[in-house]
């Protein structure tokens, strides 16, 4: 065994040979795989580097801003080959109705809409009714009894007697089985 003074003397002798010099390095940051030594560059030869890329990078970003405005493409509208080949068969010829049908057809829709019409306009004026004549009492009880007025002008809390709160800040409970079963996100992206 070497005792420590003796092996470092040997290790610094070794240093000092001029043909071992090459195998040790005292600088780990300039012989490393990721360093890149530069080189100098003319400065005329970096500006027309430099305006290349910002002419490229232009050019991608007008390419992008382009194809952007291009509506996502739906694939409910995409048509099949197998339905594409066998189209004329699939094709209905258009249904003919007669005078009566059509002539039919045309009172109902407007019965329909004259039936809706009266329908709206009675709900209006029960409302309208309803609001006047609850205004007309409640100046009255002004009139009568401006405590009794001020009580009822507040408002009715006894009327929705349920609370709702909402999510608590609780942790999700483990091994939860929902009743709507799991949810995976099919959402696609376009990019």
């Amino acid at each position: 065994m070497i005792p420590w003074k003796t092996a470092t003397s040997a290790f610094g002798k070794l240093c000092l040979t001029s043909s071992n010099q090459r195998f040790i390095h005292t600088s780990p940051a300039t012989c490393s795989v990721f360093m890149k030594r530069q080189k100098k560059i003319d400065p005329e030869i970096a500006k027309t580097r430099e305006i290349r890329k910002r002419k490229k990078l232009e050019k991608e970003i007008r390419e992008m801003m382009r194809h952007s405005k291009k509506p996502k493409p739906v694939d409910e509208m995409a048509l099949d080959v197998k339905s594409a080949k066998n189209l004329s068969e699939r094709i209905r010829p258009p249904t003919q109705l007669s005078d009566e049908v059509v002539d039919e057809r045309a009172l109902v829709l407007k019965e329909y809409c004259r039936s809706r019409s009266h329908l709206m306009k009675a709900d209006e004026k029960w409302i309208r009714t309803s609001i006047f004549l609850q205004n007309k009492a409640l100046a009255e009880l002004k009139k009568l009894d401006p405590k009794l007025y001020e009580a009822a002008i507040q408002p009715d809390t006894g009327s929705f007697p349920q609370t709702i709160n909402g999510p608590s800040l609780s942790a999700p409970v483990e091994n939860y089985d929902s009743p709507d079963g799991e949810y995976t996100d099919t959402t696609r992206t376009w990019s």
